[in-house]
């Protein structure tokens, strides 16, 4: 290419640098530009009309803005004196971001980007309003949208112009793009937006990584035709293949059994989604059906169909807490691999806060190289499964593997305006969004969720909704969002009572189906209420005596201690399972209750108690004899009652499934505090007393729960606000009140797609914090540690990773009950030693603290002392048994 004089002037404004032998460098804007439109080249394009040359293209211009003084004053050794004259110092102005948009605006109404934009006549075309957008969105690639500046100068003086402008001539020579298709309406525009920006960040994320482009050699007679091809090409090429972001090809499908060749007849649900019609395009469908009925397995038959059609190239699985997210990703190491053709290596990953520190995620990712400089701002698993760890060491990018499981929460910051939230929707497109445990999502998550459906719908993916029963107004309202995000603006009413359900929403109506029931699933369990916790005792310790093994539910952890210790009263020696265990020993914990108690026990290795949370409610496949559990919300009871009698073993030393229920009598004169002589603490856990109220009555009036028969009439029941005694009236409306003030809490955080990616789409402020979930009480995170040596080390050790034997030792408590927690007299010097091994956000977050145990003289326990919010004083034992016991304030 024939390169102006000039040129030479272009190639003086720096876009990064890099140090070498403590001398720092530029590194062209020009080639950094080139860097990022290479790698564009090896990633799927956002939109099928668009014209590969015209996203290289744009890919190019994301940057132009640093063509100013501003951005080039920033490094006085990189200043482009020979273009610009002396370093002023430090120059005031708009972000790069902001000019950029700027910029582009400018050469846009001077008709430089006509080739990409022609303006048409008579309202076709790119007018101002519809190119404003996407030029903005290409500016916008630092996680937020940006607000253009008024003028240009003096941040952008007449040097900076005219190199910008030789700048964009040249990457139109070199690219020779043609026209973008004009979008049709408004919401075909913020598609185009959203769209682009996950794609343009992803893109510049990748094209910003020095060892898959280096920032050396010289490049003072950079010609951009011999560049990009000779050079960035080549180097994308190898990026590509390095972090994982080719997508495999999806396997034709063959049946059922030949992703499941181990499962001999399909339930009833599984063969429902192997013959089910598909319709065109995007699907929404929702499976309702009992635990064990082979829900996940019929939702990845129906991925696997859907990908088959080319609708989608991969999956996601949202799940309700990294609990079970971390069960299914143990579940579908193995089957994953049968989606796609033989021979392929699709990725697959663990997304979420907690992934490095699962064994069987870890030993999988491949030695590729990582992210050295992104912009500023136990089991045996198949030798086939990976995932690069580029992908891996970050939860946005783990999105962008072939199947990822994680938290819902992933998915949910997606469409919150949180930094790269587009980023996030970028991995989740074209990718078949699995949703499980929908039930338990509380009236904001729920709002949430709505949101993500109708995004990803309007993006064009399909999304499965798995649960164990939903509310006849919940499938309602999803199917109305994932609607909305379709297109079909016409409402369709949700009418069957049926259950097992199926529900199938396509292109132009939805259909209800009526599902069988997988063979030996129907059940009776019989439903015993006691109403003293001596009763409730007596029930397990005699159970337990006569070799059962037993579980007793505690609606929360201070509970489940106090009857851990009444247990041991009575000779017998419980393993206690609650949320308040470091994280070393919550595994082996977890390892040890399934080794007792799962699907492949037996005999009198069985026999025992756990006296367990909400944690044995999803995920782990439990098997017990007698449960016994404290009123709950009657979704969770029936989740409880999934772990009675769960497996086939023959003669049990009790006749019967029972689930004894601890509750009050649910009588007609109940008021508020109905709760409150038997269960204190469980109004503080669930906060609707009417909504106890009703599942109380309506599960206690029946003498067996009768599955799947029961099923529905109990869920509607309790979510009937309208069946609720005078005296708990007010209670009702007030959580009513707090549910609809909830869902208005996240209508107004989510993000609004057809304001596209803009300022208005969402509260930006990058001071807000916008969370996937309500916390009505803060949580702290306790990073327990020991003395070791006159050091402080972490509590679970020092063997391995300094930084994940941190992350093993951590506790999370309510913040009113522990706010800080001060080392001991004498190591205050030693606690900032460790507090400086932590990561940068670890350190300055008030949420989390060192809390240093100490050993007791008189009872060689481990004892950490800290604050309440008010300063006054706090203790607490610690130990691998228990967990973090608070002591009364007189203790300690």
């Amino acid at each position: 290419m024939l390169l102006p004089n000039s040129w030479q002037n272009v190639l003086a404004f720096w876009g990064k640098s890099y140090t070498r032998e403590d001398k720092l460098f530029a590194y062209p804007i020009v080639a950094h530009s080139l860097d990022v439109a290479a790698a564009g080249s090896h990633l799927p394009m956002p939109l099928k009309e668009f014209d590969k040359r015209t996203v290289y293209f744009l890919l190019s211009l994301h940057d132009i803005g640093k063509f100013s003084r501003p951005f080039q004053a920033q490094e006085s050794d990189l200043w482009p004196s020979r273009v610009l004259g002396p370093w002023p110092g430090r120059v005031a102005g708009p972000r790069h971001d902001a000019l950029t948009a700027a910029l582009l605006e400018v050469f846009a109404d001077e008709g430089l980007l006509d080739p990409v934009f022609p303006l048409g006549r008579r309202g076709s075309g790119w007018h101002p309003s519809k190119r404003s957008g996407l030029i903005r969105t290409i500016a916008g690639h630092h996680g937020r949208p940006i607000d253009v500046p008024d003028h240009l100068e003096p941040a952008v003086c007449r040097q900076c112009l005219d190199a910008a402008r030789e700048f964009v001539q040249a990457m139109l020579d070199l690219f020779q793009p043609s026209p973008l298709p004009p979008p049709q309406s408004r919401r075909a525009s913020a598609r185009m937006q959203w769209q682009i920006a996950g794609f343009l960040t992803l893109a510049d994320w990748i094209g910003s990584n020095e060892i898959w482009f280096p920032r050396d050699g010289t490049h003072s007679d950079l010609d951009p035709h011999d560049y990009f091809r000779e050079v960035a090409l080549p180097r994308a090429a190898q990026a590509g293949a390095d972090a994982g972001l080719t997508p495999s090809k999806a396997r034709t499908f063959t049946g059922f059994s030949a992703l499941f060749p181990k499962v001999d007849t399909p339930s009833p649900a599984q063969s429902w989604a192997e013959t089910v019609p598909l319709p065109e395009g995007a699907v929404l469908a929702i499976i309702e059906d009992l635990t064990g009925s082979g829900k996940t397995e019929a939702a990845l038959t129906l991925a696997s169909r859907i990908m088959a059609s080319g609708e989608a190239k991969g999956i996601f699985f949202a799940l309700p807490s990294m609990a079970t997210a971390n069960s299914m990703f143990q579940r579908l190491t193995d089957t994953y691999l049968r989606l796609f053709e033989k021979g392929s290596r699709p990725s697959i990953a663990l997304t979420h806060g907690k992934a490095g520190l699962d064994p069987r995620f870890r030993a999988l990712i491949s030695a590729s190289p990582s992210s050295a400089s992104e912009p500023r701002e136990g089991e045996a698993i198949p030798s086939e499964a990976e995932c690069a760890a580029w992908l891996a060491e970050d939860r946005r990018r783990s999105l962008f593997a072939d199947v990822g499981i994680g938290t819902i929460d992933q998915a949910l910051l997606a469409v919150l305006p949180v930094r790269h939230a587009p980023l996030r929707l970028h991995g989740l497109q074209g990718k078949v969004l699995v949703v499980d445990e929908v039930h338990a999502f509380d009236s904001y998550m729920d709002r949430e969720l709505q949101a993500l459906l109708e995004f990803h719908a309007a993006l064009g993916g399909s999304a499965i909704l798995l649960s164990a029963t939903l509310p006849l107004r919940m499938r309602q309202s999803l199917t109305d969002a994932f609607r909305r995000g379709a297109g079909q603006e016409a409402p369709r009413q949700v009418t069957s009572m049926h259950y097992p359900l199926a529900t199938m929403v396509g292109s132009e109506a939805h259909t209800e189906y009526s599902l069988g029931v997988r063979a030996g699933l129907p059940r009776s369990v019989t439903i015993t209420r006691v109403g003293t916790e001596a009763e409730a005792l007596s029930r397990v310790v005699d159970a337990a005596r006569l070799g059962a093994a037993v579980v007793w539910i505690r609606n929360s952890v201070d509970d489940a201690l106090e009857a851990a210790a009444a247990v041991r009263m009575q000779n017998i020696d419980p393993i206690v399972f609650h949320a308040r265990f470091a994280h070393c020993d919550r595994q082996s914990i977890e390892l040890e209750v399934l080794r007792r108690f799962g699907k492949e026990s037996v005999g009198q290795a069985r026999a025992g108690v756990l006296i367990a949370t909400q944690v044995v409610e999803q995920s782990l496949d439990l098997d017990f004899d007698l449960l016994v559990t404290d009123l709950a919300p009657v979704d969770s009871l029936i989740q409880r009652a999934g772990r009675l009698w769960r497996h086939n073993r023959g003669t049990r030393v009790v006749g019967r499934p029972e689930m004894v229920v601890l509750s009050p009598e649910p009588s007609m004169d109940a008021d508020a505090g109905w709760l409150d002589p038997l269960l204190p603490r469980t109004n503080n856990v669930y906060r609707n007393p009417a909504l106890l109220w009703r599942g109380a009555r309506a599960l206690f009036a029946k003498s067996d729960l009768v599955t799947p028969g029961d099923m529905r009439p109990l869920i509607e029941a309790a979510d009937n606000v309208a069946d609720t005694p005078p005296g708990l009236k007010m209670a009702a409306d007030g959580a009513w009140a707090k549910h609809l003030s909830h869902r208005a809490f996240a209508a107004g955080a989510v993000l609004d797609f057809d304001e596209g990616y803009t300022l208005q789409s969402g509260a930006w402020d990058r001071e807000t914090r916008t969370p996937t979930r309500l916390e009505e009480r803060e949580q702290a995170t306790l990073r327990l540690a020991r003395v070791k040596d006159g050091k402080v080390v972490p509590y679970a050790g020092l063997a391995g990773d300094l930084r994940q034997a941190w992350t093993l030792s951590e506790v999370r408590v309510q913040r009113y009950r522990i706010a800080a927690c001060p080392p001991p007299a004498g190591y205050s010097e030693a606690a900032n030693e460790a507090r400086s091994q932590w990561g940068r956000w670890e350190r300055e977050s008030p949420h989390m603290l060192l809390a240093i145990l100490e050993v007791t003289k008189q009872e060689g326990q481990l004892m950490l002392k800290g604050e309440k919010p008010d300063g006054h004083p706090v203790s607490a034992i610690y130990d691998a048994v228990d967990g973090l016991r608070l002591l009364p304030a007189s203790a300690g």
